[in-house]
């Protein structure tokens, strides 16, 4: 220890050096700032950060379609609750180029050989907008769904019913995605209509799930038959025999991953013109996943591939190409082979600014003799986007579209689009 004479003097060396150290010293002063100056950056840094990764971003469009965000209860009597959702969207469309579906990027809708001056055409359409009801008693594990968006036929903006589903503990019963489709694989787009590569259809089925484990589940169903097809009005599409499809999903990543394999058997029966009733087999495999690579970022990812399965495809639904008349034995169909894939990437720049970057693609082969050269040999699908949530219920967009359509005769044409879009949920 210091003797009372040493703390003394240190004492009397410590105060001169502080009454001659200049106040405004030209070095020490703007040190100290910028000193404060970096270490308020750091924190700022700091925070914003753990803002990111600390809180729920806002409900992207995959969490929409699969309802994680259930709306709010209105009543709950006797243990049975009923909660009522949806959102109201609003999309404002520009088209470059002539395109048969004007409030969906339908990329086999785009005109061939368009007329001078049939594009340049803008859209506001409420359409995507929607509205659902869930009743549900957890004691008995029952629940039933009512959905409508407001899609009518030939372009009409009406009523339009979504799902209407009942489950019983691994039971359900009604119309719904198909299991064949990965619902809960949506990249966080505009575009009503999605990548023309996906599947997607909703249908009236009976369906089994179970799980298995804590991260694997197994799905089996029997879907309404019927078919779509191109054959001479003489002939009689039937459904006889349902449409049988089955689907294992592994998740992963605390599961905010999954990766899913599914397989589709759809029978396609109909009457030739002298009455003779045919059945052709369809089908495919579906393989997709949505990989969380790390808070801010996901890749939504599908492969299909097969013949026979167009009623399922997002592009080629509604248009007859399950099966065609062959050309060599016109009493018979046949199907066309079919691939579809999608990539999409989605990224959150900040807590309230996402963006999605991707492409898709269609392609229907010929090699069984069935030619058609107005029909639609393959069609490639891409877009971008940049998405604003001023909060959690809002969101404002703005995305660029390119499609492309060629034929079974190699004839090719592209068209472009920009939407902005208005959202709000219910």
């Amino acid at each position: 220890m210091l003797k009372k004479r040493e703390r003394t003097f240190l004492g009397i060396i410590f105060l001169f050096t502080a009454l001659n150290l200049p106040a405004q010293d030209p070095q020490v002063l703007p040190l100290g700032k910028r000193v404060d100056s970096l270490e308020q950056k750091v924190n700022a840094h700091d925070a914003y950060f753990k803002k990111i990764f600390g809180q729920e971003l806002p409900n992207s469009r995959n969490e929409i379609e699969n309802r994680a965000y259930k709306g709010f209860v209105i009543s709950s009597i006797k243990g049975i609750s009923l909660s009522i959702g949806g959102f109201v969207e609003t999309d404002l469309i520009y088209d470059f180029n002539a395109m048969g579906d004007k409030n969906s990027f339908t990329t086999s809708s785009i005109i061939m050989n368009p007329t001078p001056g049939s594009g340049n055409v803008t859209t506001f359409s409420v359409r995507p907008s929607r509205l659902s009801f869930k009743g549900s008693n957890g004691e008995n594990s029952v629940s039933a769904l009512l959905e409508f968006d407001f899609t009518g036929s030939n372009g009409a903006t009406a009523p339009h019913l979504r799902h209407a589903y009942i489950t019983f503990k691994n039971w359900g019963a009604g119309q719904y995605w198909s299991n064949f489709m990965d619902s809960d694989n949506n990249p966080d787009i505009l575009d009503f209509e999605g990548p023309n590569g996906s599947l997607c259809v909703r249908q009236v089925q009976i369906r089994y799930t179970f799980k298995f484990g804590k991260t694997n589940k197994m799905a089996f169903s029997l879907e309404i038959p019927g078919s779509e097809l191109t054959v001479p009005d003489t002939w009689v599409s039937k459904g006889v025999i349902p449409d049988v499809t089955a689907s294992f999903e592994h998740r992963f990543w605390k599961e905010t991953s999954h990766l899913r394999l599914a397989g589709l058997l759809h029978p396609i029966t109909f009457l030739n013109s002298v009455g003779t009733e045919q059945t052709i087999l369809g089908g495919g495999l579906s393989f997709s996943g949505a990989i969380q690579v790390s808070k801010l970022d996901n890749i939504n990812v599908q492969v299909n591939a097969g013949s026979g399965f167009a009623k399922y495809n997002n592009d080629l639904g509604g248009m007859g190409y399950d099966a065609f008349q062959c050309k060599s034995d016109t009493n018979k169909a046949a199907t066309l082979g079919q691939i579809n894939f999608y990539v999409y990437y989605n990224h959150w720049w900040t807590p309230h600014l996402s963006s999605a970057l991707g492409c898709s693609y269609v392609g229907l082969s010929n090699d069984r003799g069935v030619y058609d050269p107005d029909a639609v040999k393959s069609t490639s699908y891409a877009s971008t986007n940049i998405i604003y949530y001023p909060n959690d219920n809002f969101k404002l967009g703005l995305e660029f579209l390119y499609g492309n359509r060629k034929d079974m005769d190699n004839k090719e044409q592209d068209a472009f689009r920009v939407q902005f879009t208005f959202f709000a949920k219910i």
